[in-house]
């Protein structure tokens, strides 16, 4: 519902003509007559504190879900929701800045969002692997009760393979390990 909130006060936000250099003979005949000269303390507080909880409420439901923990994680869980929450609470109190225009209000709130997400991608991979390019193929490991040759050419093809169909009897070879 934050997300919801934020949403309708930017649709609000891109009509304002606070800018030096914004013009109301560009916006269409629909949108000149729902512009407004300045943006008003309360849509300030409707888009920079709908952003604030989204990302406080994300955080809260990051604290609560169980992550698969890994050996060289770059930046750990917990340094990372401290950023989201930081940056939170940042958006919402940045409503006091009544001296900010429109454009640099969704300015420093798209580049807070874009930084915490770039901390947020950075920060989860391992720091054994090359976070531009990946160095190895990447492999599948299996324990089906397949023929070999099933299974390689189902992958190849990106077919599916249902397995109550292609069982094979108890004498042949039962399984395929390895990778594909």
């Amino acid at each position: 519902m934050a997300y919801v909130l934020a949403g309708a006060a930017l649709s609000r936000l891109v009509l304002a003509t606070d800018c030096h250099d914004a013009n109301v003979d560009d916006l269409t005949d629909a949108y000149t007559s729902s512009s407004k000269e300045g943006v008003s303390s309360a849509l300030r507080w409707f888009y920079c504190g709908g952003l604030g909880v989204a990302l406080l409420s994300m955080s809260i439901i990051s604290l609560c879900h169980v992550h698969k923990e890994f050996d060289g994680e770059r930046i750990g869980k917990r340094y990372r929701i401290s950023v989201r929450v930081s940056v939170a609470i940042i958006l919402i109190f940045l409503a006091l800045a009544e001296s900010l225009s429109s454009l640099q209000l969704i300015s420093l709130t798209t580049g807070l969002v874009v930084l915490t997400l770039m901390i947020d991608v950075y920060g989860s991979t391992s720091i054994h692997d090359n976070f531009w390019k990946c160095n190895s193929q990447c492999k599948y490991r299996a324990n089906c009760p397949i023929k070999r040759k099933l299974a390689i050419d189902a992958v190849k093809n990106g077919t599916t393979i249902r397995l109550e169909e292609v069982q094979i009897s108890d004498g042949a070879e039962k399984t395929y390990y390895g990778q594909i």
